[in-house]
């Protein structure tokens, strides 16, 4: 018998009282990393002394960003879903897999901010998590049309008619006078795959959890309008029965008061009066539990509000892409670049306030005095001020300077060596460049580049560690999605190229493979690797190798596109495996063959007859000026011309149609001139 709702509530309650959003723990570090990242005080700032703070942690991060954006948001391909098998109809699913979630998570308008989010959170917090759904939603459109006839009104209204577009109707009429304006209502049905960045604070856990699959709870919370979850197809008494929302959901979590303290903090004053925007808080919910207790427990979709279930059902998913800079083994939540770079912040923060307060000690030192001399004029200091002693005896017998030793120079030593320090642990290039020009000088150009490939080599582990797992679950999780939501043919241009796929087809579990972390983001080394390759391939074509065909030669000139950070490599090679695009390169392959030859015929022709007729005017001129050459003999020489030109004229022709035959042959397609049975 399943658990009625009061029971359920009470296991929901149990899961989520030390899940990860609840857990202060993990919430105060994300929060102490994300202060480090914004160069936020440190909380133990003295009065009158430097509070400057280093900026290691946000220097670090956005090092990485720049070459992990031009990974993951760049032209190349990240993941690719490999095929299980040489089936035909495997491997063609596989592709067009590839392209089609590739499409749906890389090419869409909020593509690049919600995925630079899910990378930028995992290099400061702990973790990053990105939440994949299959959404239907239904939006209204007004279209106001003035001074338009009853027969135009109708056009007009067919024309907003589509596939999505549930309804088209008059919704009112606005008259100004004897001007009428007609208001049309539409109403939409979207569909699709949406992707949300979740805060951290409202993300739901178990505590210590080694995967998502066998975490008792994932979830997040949020807050919806009511006229949120109107479009969410919930009924209006449904949502009417929610409570309003009251306390933020994140009270115990400082981190929404970090992220917007430079627009003034959260705002928790403006709340809407209108019954659409009234607040309620939603759990989306994804236990494992034996809700119906057959002693086996099942991953269920439970979204609910306060005591209120809006949703509870099976679902054999978690549709969230957990990502991470650092793995840590058995757990899913590993480390950040932030956490490795903080200390180095924590040290160079107490030595750059050391500086500080040194420097402002000996532009301003103490002084010992006697009695002799005014105090006001001391404590009061001011350029060119005047110091008045009491006495006329020598000023510095009744004042001494106590001299500070300047330590700018000592401390900039040990700055040196921290930030080497902190070279060795991140793999930040710039932060070893404080060697002298001299000690640059005498480095090798082989160990430079020793230390730069070791720097390299721990961003591109991140990079592998980020496609291996939060880029990992989010593809195949939007294939899942895809197969079990989508039903219809979509139709969409990849790369100017068309393709129709209809997921809830695909007859296939497919994995995906990693294609970065190895040279991640290093075009300069992925172009000199592609022409090396192209070099190889172009010698085995000079041989007619069996290693090499055309699909082969055009994934390097592809990769080499990519590399020099061209994201439509169609547009300036034909892909052999379409072929609409070979029979348009044949087509002109064959034409200029065509005129090649044609052209070798006027050759033959016209330098043939102009000398034969040379050669016979000059004939004809001997033969009169010696008079000694008979008119029979001239009618020979010019019958003999003619019979030898036809008989070159014929060879000729067939020559030139037997090759235009072999092309007929070779491209499939009729040529005029050719042979004929």
């Amino acid at each position: 018998m399943p658990m009625n709702e009061t029971v359920l509530n009470n296991e929901l309650d149990t899961l989520t009282m030390d899940a990860t959003g609840n857990n202060s723990t993990f919430i105060k570090e994300n929060e102490e990393l994300l202060d480090r990242y914004e160069g936020n005080p440190y909380g133990d700032e003295v009065a009158e002394r430097s509070k400057v703070v280093a900026t290691d942690v946000q220097d670090t991060v956005e090092s990485d960003m720049t070459a992990l954006t031009r990974v993951f948001l760049g032209p190349g391909d990240i993941l690719k879903f490999k095929p299980n098998s040489i089936k035909e109809d495997d491997v063609k699913e596989a592709e067009d897999k590839t392209k089609y979630i590739n499409w749906q998570i890389r090419d869409q308008p909020w593509s690049f901010s919600v995925l630079h989010g899910f990378i930028k959170n995992a290099e400061i917090h702990k973790l990053s998590v990105l939440k994949y759904f299959y959404q239907e939603t239904i939006e209204v459109e007004e279209h106001k049309k003035t001074g338009i006839s009853d027969e135009e009104l109708a056009v007009f209204q067919t024309s907003l008619e589509g596939e999505d577009v549930k309804s088209v109707e008059i919704d009112r009429e606005e008259k100004d006078g004897d001007e009428v304006t007609v208001v049309i209502k539409v109403e939409k049905e979207r569909k699709g795959i949406e992707l949300v960045d979740v805060k951290l604070e409202n993300f739901r856990m178990t505590k210590n959890a080694e995967s998502k699959e066998t975490a008792a709870l994932v979830g997040d919370v949020s807050v919806l309008t009511r006229g949120e979850l109107m479009k969410k197809g919930f009924s209006r008494s449904l949502i009417a029965s929610l409570p309003l929302h009251g306390v933020d959901v994140a009270e115990n979590s400082r981190l929404p008061e970090i992220r917007d303290k430079q627009e003034g903090g959260p705002d928790d004053e403006h709340k809407a009066e209108n019954w659409a925007g009234e607040e309620v808080e939603v759990e989306d919910l994804y236990p494992l539990i034996d809700y119906d207790e057959d002693g086996i427990a099942e991953r269920r979709h439970i979204m609910r509000s306060g005591d209120v279930i809006l949703i509870n059902e099976v679902f054999n998913h978690v549709p969230y892409a957990m990502n991470t800079s650092i793995l840590m083994p058995h757990k899913v939540i590993g480390k950040s670049r932030a956490e490795v770079a903080a200390p180095f912040a924590r040290i160079k923060t107490a030595i750059a306030r050391g500086v500080q307060d040194n420097i402002y000690a000996v532009n301003n030192p103490r002084i010992a005095v006697n009695d002799q001399v005014e105090m006001d004029d001391l404590l009061f200091i001011r350029p060119n001020g005047v110091i008045r002693n009491n006495t006329d005896t020598n000023p510095a017998q009744n004042m001494f300077p106590i001299e500070v030793p300047y330590i700018g120079d000592k401390a900039l030593q040990v700055i040196q060596y921290w930030n080497q320090e902190k070279a060795q642990a991140t793999g930040n290039l710039m932060s070893s460049q404080g060697l002298d020009a001299d000690d640059l000088g005498r480095e090798t150009a082989t160990r430079f580049e020793g230390v730069k490939e070791i720097g390299e080599g721990k961003v591109e582990l991140v990079a592998r560690v980020m496609a291996e797992t939060g880029f990992r679950q989010l593809y195949e999780g939007v294939a899942w999605l895809d197969s079990n939501f989508q039903n219809s043919e979509v139709e969409i241009a990849i790369l100017g190229e068309e393709l129709k796929v209809n997921p809830g087809d695909w007859k296939f579990k497919h994995h995906v493979v990693s294609k970065v972390g190895l040279g991640a983001g290093d075009e300069k080394h992925m172009l000199e690797t592609m022409s090396g390759l192209w070099a190889i391939h172009q010698q085995l074509l000079s041989i007619n190798s069996p290693m090499t065909d055309e699909v082969k030669r055009y994934n390097v000139l592809k990769n080499i596109v990519n590399a020099s950070g061209i994201p439509e490599e169609g547009e300036f090679f034909n892909n052999p495996e379409q072929p609409e695009q070979l029979l348009q390169a044949q087509n002109e392959i064959m034409t200029r063959i065509i005129e090649q030859l044609q052209g070798q015929v006027q050759g033959l022709q016209n330098p043939l007859a102009e000398a034969e007729t040379i050669k016979a005017q000059a004939s004809l001129i001997k033969a009169t000026g010696e008079q000694s050459l008979k008119v029979g003999q001239m009618q020979e020489d010019q019958r003999q011309f003619n019979a030898e030109m036809a008989q070159s004229q014929e060879q000729f022709n067939k020559e030139l149609a037997a090759k235009l035959t072999e092309l007929e042959l070779k491209f499939q397609q009729q040529v005029p001139g050719a042979l004929t049975e």
